[in-house]
């Protein structure tokens, strides 16, 4: 199995190829299934740190020849940096304007 990872720009790219196992393979190649899933785990076993997935290959069957091949985009996670302070300052405001109110007027029976 091939699992080759880049780091170009801020994209993390994982590219996984698995052997074609036939019935008659020798030496006998087993049947492997891979998704996003498994990827992820074995990402993060390598400690490589990663945001978001940008692309995706559904995944990865040993039994079908056009689908041996995948690749997969990831976000890079970067450093958390420390939001800057900043002091806004308060601006003087009029007061709005009350409306005066007008005297109910009593109505009796």
């Amino acid at each position: 199995m091939t699992f080759d990872v880049k780091e170009e720009d801020e994209k993390i790219i994982v590219f996984v190829e698995v052997p074609h196992a036939t019935r008659n393979s020798v030496p006998k190649i087993p049947r492997v299934l891979i998704q996003t899933k498994d990827i992820i785990q074995e990402l993060k076993e390598r400690g490589i740190s990663h945001g978001k997935v940008l692309r995706e290959t559904d995944e990865i069957h040993s039994w079908e020849r056009h689908l041996t091949k995948g690749t997969w985009i990831f976000e890079k996670k970067g450093l958390d940096k420390p939001a800057e302070k900043v002091i806004l300052s308060k601006e003087n405001k009029p007061a709005p304007k009350k409306r005066k109110s007008r005297a109910k007027k009593k109505t009796s029976k």
